[in-house]
């Protein structure tokens, strides 16, 4: 299933929005998307995305050509995801960040992800499917420099 937005029945949590945007390459349905200031379009996640490249979740499946859109719902604060874990999570790996494996598993580990590549947080192991954690993404704004803490 890869990632699943996490809302409690009679939660004010509102339902996420979705935006069309274009992609490239294979993209997976329920997936991470990274944008591509260069390619000016979403791009499948891999291990080495980080919180200033993540973007959010895929809606659709699509590949090849970069004239496709998919529907996207962007990381936003507060948004709880359910994500597909690669090892069996236990409560060392709560409340540190994770990176991903790919671009549908989080490679989580008893150990924190300090370097920009830990862009999941993780608050709780699911007890809704197996080998999932719920967390949420860290995502820095777009044109937020890293070096000095500002935007540009």
């Amino acid at each position: 299933m890869a990632f699943r937005f996490v809302r409690r029945k009679g939660a004010i949590t509102p339902t996420p929005v979705f935006i069309d945007v274009y992609g490239s390459g294979t993209i997976q349905r329920a997936s991470v998307v990274t944008f591509s200031r260069a390619n000016q379009r979403v791009e499948p996640a891999t291990s080495g995305a980080t919180y200033t490249n993540v973007f959010g979740i895929a809606l659709d499946y699509i590949q090849g050509a970069s004239e496709v859109k998919t529907r996207v719902i962007p990381f936003v604060p507060g948004q709880l995801w359910e994500a597909d874990c690669t090892n069996v999570p236990s409560t060392a790996m709560l409340f540190i960040k994770h990176a991903l494996t790919n671009a549908a598993t989080i490679a989580n580990t008893s150990y924190d992800q300090t370097v920009a590549t830990g862009i999941f947080m993780a608050y709780t192991i699911s007890t809704i499917r197996a080998n999932t954690m719920i967390g949420e993404f860290i995502r820095a704004p777009i044109g937020f420099n890293t070096n000095t803490a500002g935007y540009f």
